[in-house]
């Protein structure tokens, strides 16, 4: 009710209009002070209007054409009243407090819905998109900081993965640190395609300094000619299939592209001389229920298997969900509550950590610079957050009301999925470096026999003609018992 004020404005400003134009903008018979003390009734019959119509369950932020027939219904009500007290009530009695003409009553109900309309309309116009930053409930961190683009200016950089939203943003980032040159890799068309047509149009891009290349990372052979060719200093490898219940339906393909390819990938660029080779790893590699969590731990166990192979630093980095990636649940509660929901959660116990794909690339850049060679680096993403007070929050920052505006759903997990993620960025699972919100994480690595034998039985897994399940996956690791499995 905190716009009441300027509806009994637009209900008295229709009213006096009406009076104005019936009288030709001259005195009415019974004088302004008389009029405008009728304007009294006329305004409480049209808050009646507004309430029996409930009109105010209706967000000025979400309000639409539907709407409408509310609105259109509390003037007509307004007009009704008004001219059934001068017909049928109190017809003889001509005191204009209780009975205007009835062209007054009609035009007045006619303006008063014109206003009403025009001043939410108005005001949705002015109110602010809801930003990612909005839902985070902290301060983002700094990106672009001195220090990354000291690292990177005049630098070669290959980043795979560079159509998804993890990858594109590392682009932009690096980009703006005036690299010599920056190689995108993707094995996408469509999703590389309006990435590199964005980052070639921004103000200051020099002429060849991008250059796209669509490829599969696990092709060894191209990853090779691509690796001797450009010669980059550094790669970020963010490729990766990461939406959780969908490779619970192909854990193979998790297998072969998240971990196989990875170690593919990685061995290319030992061999080529690579100066920094960084995984973008997941949280949901903690002690792995999922066939996704299972192929990036083991990604992580044969990335840092490489790390005493050559001159190569080899690091992973290791954080949560970002808001607004592709895939993720942001982007599917912004369109829920589009539809005017309902807005669907999985449980409403579930939490996770967030942060936004500006910070996280931020902070992978900067774990980047800091790597000497074998690290799990394990990024600070504040308190989690409940699925369920996200969807909360989003709905209520759009403008709306949870559990009256819009519905929420509750569906259950779905496969491979956890309640909590974990981080173990405590003083017993994590030491501190330079940056507040950067840790090396203290992660058991298997002794290189180990993870060589672990390797050639992922091969084996990953090229037999039966597809692999999430059972035979988390096999791979629960052999290996406390080796690979850290205690967070």
């Amino acid at each position: 009710m905190k716009y009441a004020f300027a509806d009994t404005l637009i209900l008295f400003a229709a009213y006096l209009a009406a009076y104005l134009l019936r009288f030709d903008f001259a005195t009415p018979p019974w004088g302004w002070p008389t009029v405008l003390l009728g304007a009294l009734p006329a305004i409480a019959l049209g808050w009646i209007g507004l309430l029996l119509f409930r009109c105010y369950a209706v967000s000025f932020r979400a309000i639409t054409l539907r709407h409408l027939p509310r609105f259109l219904g509390a003037a007509v009500f307004t007009s009704a009243c008004q001219l059934a007290l001068r017909y049928a009530v109190v017809p003889d009695v001509t005191y204009v407090l209780i009975r205007p003409p009835a062209s007054v009553a009609l035009m007045a109900g006619a303006f008063s819905l014109l206003g009403l309309l025009t001043h939410r309309y108005l005001y949705r116009l002015q109110l602010r998109p809801v930003g990612i930053a909005d839902l985070l409930g902290r301060d983002e961190s700094e990106v672009n900081t001195p220090a990354v683009r000291e690292g990177f200016r005049g630098r070669t950089v290959l980043i795979t993965g560079a159509g998804g939203s993890i990858g594109s943003e590392l682009a932009a980032q690096v980009l703006a640190a005036a690299p010599k040159r920056l190689i995108l890799c993707d094995i996408s068309e469509a999703a590389l395609y309006p990435v590199h047509m964005r980052l070639s149009e921004r103000p200051g891009t020099r002429e060849g300094i991008l250059r796209p290349v669509v490829a599969d990372c696990g092709n060894r052979l191209r990853m090779r000619d691509l690796l001797e060719t450009e010669r980059p200093d550094t790669v970020l490898h963010a490729a990766a299939y990461k939406h959780v219940p969908m490779m619970e339906f192909n854990p193979g393909e998790a297998l072969r592209n998240n971990a196989i390819g990875t170690r593919i990938l990685a061995e290319e660029a030992v061999r080529a001389g690579v100066g920094t080779f960084l995984l973008i790893s997941t949280d949901k590699a903690i002690r792995p229920i999922s066939a996704m969590g299972v192929s990036k731990r083991l990604a992580e166990i044969f990335v840092r298997d490489l790390a005493d192979s050559g001159r190569t630093v080899v690091c992973a980095v290791r954080f949560g969900n970002v808001l607004g990636s592709s895939g993720s649940v942001v982007p599917r509660f912004r369109e829920q509550i589009a539809k005017g929901g309902p807005v669907t959660v999985t449980d409403p116990r579930m939490t996770r950590y967030f942060m936004t794909i500006a910070e996280a690339c931020g902070l992978v850049l900067q774990s980047a610079l800091m790597a000497k060679g074998g690290e799990i680096f394990v990024l600070d993403m504040g308190q989690p957050m409940t699925i369920l007070c996200l969807a909360e929050t989003m709905i209520r920052l759009a403008g709306l009301r949870p559990y009256r505006d819009i519905a929420i759903r509750t569906v259950g997990i779905r496969p491979g999925e956890k309640l909590s993620e974990e981080l173990g960025i405590t003083a017993a699972h994590a030491e501190r470096t330079g940056h507040a919100r950067v840790f090396v994480g203290r992660i058991p690595q298997l002794p290189h026999d180990a993870a060589q034998a672990l390797l050639v039985r992922c091969r084996a897994l990953a090229e037999a003609q039966a597809q692999p399940d999430t059972a035979a996956l988390q096999s791979l690791l629960n052999e290996e018992g406390t080796h690979i499995h850290e205690d967070v």
